[in-house]
């Protein structure tokens, strides 16, 4: 089983078919092929740079192409999307907080790169608090509690009652030591005091070949890795995270639906969202969460979203700032207890 206590974001995974980053790479090509939404002088005056900090083909890569060639269209300037990978996403991120606060630059950013790897790495190149404004939540990206195919269980309740009756011989896999897959599935394995042994991999190919193998017996996964193999009879979903059931799997009943009424299991585990270098003046802000919110909630990207294995959300800065402070507290509490030395 391959090791890595790095944090990973699970946003640089690629999306399984090849047909979404088909599709949105395509549709770069469109992002400045609209009709002014701003009278003539104001902003925008110029196309806008939006970092993606990850490789393209992740969920954030494909969602942000998606989303700003929608905003493209509303204010008639491009959006040209601007990949710089590397450090989990830190080093594109710290591009945005460097930038020139004036409108023209923003990034997308998954959680674990502006809360989990910040609370773990206390030189990181950038202080979310101080140094972004915070545009708009475009999406949350709840997980999978999925098990092998050879389980005995169908729900949050009877896994409970396999852990129980198997405590010190089950076996789960993360993407990363303090990834929420490992302090999520800590939470289940300390309340029934079962030993459940982790194993962190360095990514998600290798932890699934173990998963439907049967070296592991679970794992909690994002919708987009997940799918394939449930669809294909290999693993078997059991619920999911977060308060509300998942676009794409409106059967799948919520874990805390199910009785998980841990903070955990009723937190999003990732999202996608838009910041802006601090100081960028309030009104330019607050405009371009209103372009970013009003494209996600068009129909067809409404869609697009759910093909990604997201949840669409579309809200104001001040409302992903208060996700922010509170998902950061919940983070810190959780990686303390997972073991982990934290920052602030």
């Amino acid at each position: 089983m391959q090791k890595n206590s790095i944090e990973h974001d699970m946003s640089r995974e690629p999306v399984s078919r090849r047909t979404l980053l088909a599709r949105s790479l395509a549709g770069a090509s469109l992002m400045g092929l609209g009709t002014a939404a701003w009278p003539q002088g104001e902003w925008p005056r110029q196309p806008i740079k939006a970092i993606v900090p990850y490789a393209p083909g992740g969920v954030t890569d494909l969602t942000m192409r998606t989303i700003s060639r929608h905003v493209a269209e509303q204010i008639g300037q491009p959006v040209v999307i601007d990949n710089r990978a590397g450090g989990a996403g830190a080093i594109g991120a710290a591009a945005v907080a460097r930038s020139a606060p004036d409108g023209y630059t923003v990034a997308a950013v998954g959680s674990s790169t502006i809360i989990a790897s910040p609370l773990l790495n206390a030189n990181g190149p950038f202080d979310p608090s101080a140094d972004f404004a915070f545009v708009s939540l475009l999406a949350t990206v709840p997980m999978l509690l999925v098990v092998n195919a050879s389980v005995p269980a169908a729900n949050a309740a009877d896994f409970l009652k396999y852990v129980q009756a198997n405590k010190g011989k089950l076996n789960y896999g993360s993407v990363a030591v303090g990834h929420y897959g490992h302090v999520a599935m800590l939470e289940v394995s300390d309340s029934l005091q079962a030993g459940m042994v982790h194993s962190p991999y360095k990514g998600e190919s290798a932890l699934l070949q173990d998963l439907v193998g049967g070296q592991l017996q679970c794992s909690l996964l994002a919708p987009s890795t997940a799918r394939p193999m449930v669809d294909a009879g290999r693993l078997r979903v059991l619920g999911v995270s977060g308060m509300k059931r998942l676009r794409s799997l409106p059967n799948v009943p919520t874990l805390a639906e199910q009785g998980l009424s841990a903070p955990v299991f009723k937190m999003n585990p990732g999202w996608v969202g838009v910041v802006a270098p601090a100081r960028t003046p309030p009104a330019i802000v607050r405009q371009l969460g209103n372009e970013y919110a009003s494209a996600v909630k068009k129909p067809a990207v409404l869609d697009q979203i759910a093909e990604y294995g997201m949840d669409p959300v579309g809200s104001t800065g001040e409302q992903f700032a208060a996700t922010y402070h509170a998902e950061r507290l919940v983070w810190k509490l959780l990686l303390v207890k997972a073991g982990l030395e934290v920052k602030g």
